[in-house]
């Protein structure tokens, strides 16, 4: 879905304790998430469900855990720029990824 906002397409959806979540939809380098959580920004670990996927926080354990490639790491959406016609959606696990 466009955020309402900024027109950003995110990912919006029930976090796996419950919550509301809107995500970015960008997949995040490990420098690139540094970043985000030094500005404040959650991250979250995505992991590929039967219809959808599923976010969990990261939490400290969980970066120092150290990364896995199956598992993309997406920041807690927060309105930047304006972006009327982003439509384009990123498939994260694509069969020729898994492939390789």
């Amino acid at each position: 879905m466009n955020c309402k906002r900024c027109g950003t397409v995110v990912w919006e959806g029930i976090s796996w304790a419950g919550f509301a979540k809107r995500l970015d939809k960008k997949s995040l380098t490990i420098e690139e998430e540094i970043v985000k959580i030094l500005a404040g920004v959650k991250t979250y670990e995505c992991h590929r469900t039967h219809i959808s996927f599923e976010a969990v926080e990261r939490s400290r354990i969980r970066i120092e855990g150290g990364r896995k490639s199956h598992v993309i790491i997406l920041a807690e959406h927060t309105c930047g720029d304006m972006r009327l016609f982003d439509t384009e959606v990123p498939d994260y696990w694509s069969v020729e990824k898994s492939a390789q």
